[in-house]
């Protein structure tokens, strides 16, 4: 996918380093090739000179004639994309890592649709790429703690609205968030009890320390509505008297309602986590835009590895 525009990429003027983004033509001078996507993969899993994950010895691999790679400190085959995003997958790695960059530059969502116009692909295929990538940027967000040990942590419940499910009686979701720092996690939950919100907040942030929240529906829900003692503080003031910190919960949900609502207005309830990671990704990496691509490249974590995924990936499979 070679791409010259002839001329040094433009950066954003503004000041603020939400407006920056990586170009075309970065991505195209670095992923040119499939052995180019390959190799970078290799290097990102198998790295030489690392400690290798089959024996325990020094990493070094080498690609033969066929196109296989060998590590050659114990003589295994590997394949880059095995377990990863890419998966199975029958469409070129370049169409995956230009897809990727989409996800990386937009502020409104990519949906299969425009995949399927811009990549050229089927709309199976362009749904399957879609989710595949949400649920890689979920992975990598589950892998960057926000809190530290013992630090405080807000909490609170909100509850998504118009997502598609087997009954009209349940068309919204109960997600938990939990910010610190800026940054925030969340969690689909079925039912508001805190029992369930506790044991979603510890996978979340473990060894949290203090919890308070800002909102009377979450202050009730951690005292079990009146029945048991709080596990979290009511603050109802709280960023007015810390005039200098972010509510960053509203200001993601400010950033993630419209686009969802509006431009992925069909997705279903089984799927909405990955919708929300995908937006968590992006906003947690606000302030500095220009490195969420690369981010995105950083690692490929084993996808069938998680088994308390609320998705089957058959059924994503299938789609």
């Amino acid at each position: 996918m070679p791409f010259d525009l002839g001329y040094p990429p433009a950066r954003s003027r503004l000041a603020r380093p939400g407006y920056d983004g990586t170009c075309l033509e970065d991505v195209a001078s670095h992923f040119a090739t499939e052995d180019a996507c390959r190799e970078y993969l290799m290097e990102v899993r198998f790295g030489q000179g690392k400690i290798c994950l089959k024996c325990g010895g020094i990493s070094q691999w080498h690609q033969r004639s066929n196109g296989r790679y060998v590590l050659l400190c114990c003589g295994v085959f590997v394949s880059p994309t095995a377990g990863t995003l890419f998966n199975y997958t029958k469409l070129p790695l370049r169409l995956w890592f230009y897809a990727m960059l989409h996800f990386a530059n937009s502020h409104e969502g990519v949906g299969a649709g425009f995949l399927e116009r811009h990549l050229g692909i089927g709309h199976g295929a362009a749904f399957h790429m879609a989710q595949r990538i949400r649920w890689h940027l979920a992975e990598l967000e589950r892998s960057t703690p926000i809190a530290k040990a013992g630090q405080a942590v807000e909490v609170r419940v909100e509850s998504l609205y118009r997502v598609r499910s087997g009954t009209s009686a349940r068309n919204r979701a109960n997600i938990l968030f939990a910010a610190c720092d800026g940054k925030v996690v969340c969690e689909v939950i079925g039912y508001s009890r805190q029992r369930i919100a506790l044991e979603a907040l510890a996978k979340m942030v473990p060894d949290h320390g203090e919890l308070f929240t800002t909102s009377y529906r979450t202050a009730r829900l951690f005292s079990e509505y009146g029945t048991r003692p709080p596990r979290a503080t009511y603050r109802p003031c709280y960023y007015i008297e810390n005039e200098q910190e972010t509510d960053a919960i509203k200001g993601f949900l400010s950033y993630f309602l419209w686009p969802f609502q509006t431009h992925h207005k069909f997705a279903s309830r089984a799927h909405a986590w990955l919708y929300l990671s995908e937006f968590l990704f992006r906003y947690n990496r606000r302030h500095r835009s220009a490195q969420i691509y690369w981010d995105m490249l950083r690692a490929f974590p084993n996808l069938t590895m998680r088994t308390d995924n609320p998705v089957d990936t058959e059924d994503l499979r299938s789609k």
